[in-house]
């Protein structure tokens, strides 16, 4: 697991142990303010008026705060609030072909937003608000577990804390131009990778158009890092709970052809596009 992995997993513990359940009147009500911004008599009001505010907004808001987000993760359109924030690669569509990691900050189909917490199998773990109203008498902050198997149609999609919170994106590294774009990936079959310029990698299984600026739906997303002298280092997230690194051993500037040793896969050729 990533460093801000590990950061959102000292978070959720630290706030919210295994077990524990923050409400917003009792013992706990001063918790839950302070992990939602709200306050019980705020949500009573708000539900003597007919309302059905609870805290679930409040509490992501919270969650990127900690992660140190500079602005608010709480809102429902949160395409629009990674791309406000500067950092729309961060939100990653929810498809077939990928899923949420630990700390990553989902939306759901319907109204709701929470912190993917792992999975226990097949089953996605959540951490959220939200999780009480008018019935209760009370709002509440917990840890969930799915009732079934994880299903991508559950979720719009979710901002990648990795790819959000890492300070490596605010650096460009002029002397890294040379892989930039897009490149041809073969190891049996191919794949075109596009290598951003702040420590991103996605891949698409389609040749694109000449020219085609970093795909917005890709199969997957990864992170890469350079070991001088020559090697090229990409994690890629993980998919169906595995984890895939390609090591590209004679990655230098200039050079339109790489080759690398992957965790899982064949020996892979890269042949830049373009």
């Amino acid at each position: 697991m990533s460093d801000i992995r590990d950061k959102a997993r000292e978070i959720l513990d630290r706030a919210l142990p295994e077990g524990q359940i923050i409400t917003s009147n009792g013992a706990t009500a001063s918790k839950y303010t302070q992990m939602t911004g709200l306050t019980h008599k705020a949500l009573t009001d708000n539900w003597a008026r007919g309302g059905i505010m609870t805290g679930c907004n409040g509490f992501t808001g919270w969650y990127g705060a900690q992660l140190g987000s500079k602005t608010f993760l709480g809102g429902f359109d949160l395409q629009g609030i990674a791309t406000g924030a500067g950092r729309p690669e961060a939100w990653i569509p929810s498809t077939s072909d990928n899923r949420p990691q630990y700390g990553d900050i989902l939306r759901h189909a319907s109204f709701h937003v929470d912190v993917c917490s792992g999975y226990d199998g097949a089953k996605l773990l959540r951490t959220a608000g939200g999780q009480g109203g008018p019935k209760l008498g009370c709002d509440v902050i917990k840890r969930l577990t799915g009732v079934g198997a994880y299903c991508p149609a559950n979720l719009l999609g979710w901002i990648d804390i990795e790819v959000y919170i890492s300070e490596s994106r605010a650096c460009v590294d002029p002397a890294l131009s040379w892989l930039y774009g897009w490149w041809q990936v073969w190891d049996g079959n191919y794949y075109y990778y596009w290598f951003g310029p702040r420590g991103d990698v996605n891949y698409v299984k389609s040749r694109p158009a000449a020219g085609a600026p970093g795909p917005a739906r890709p199969n997957n997303r990864g992170r890469y890092r350079v070991e001088p002298p020559y090697r090229l280092v990409l994690d890629w997230s993980p998919v169906d709970g595995k984890s895939t690194r390609e090591t590209f051993w004679n990655a230098s500037a200039g050079v339109r052809s790489m080759n690398a040793n992957s965790s899982r896969y064949s020996p892979l050729v890269a042949t830049k596009l373009g």
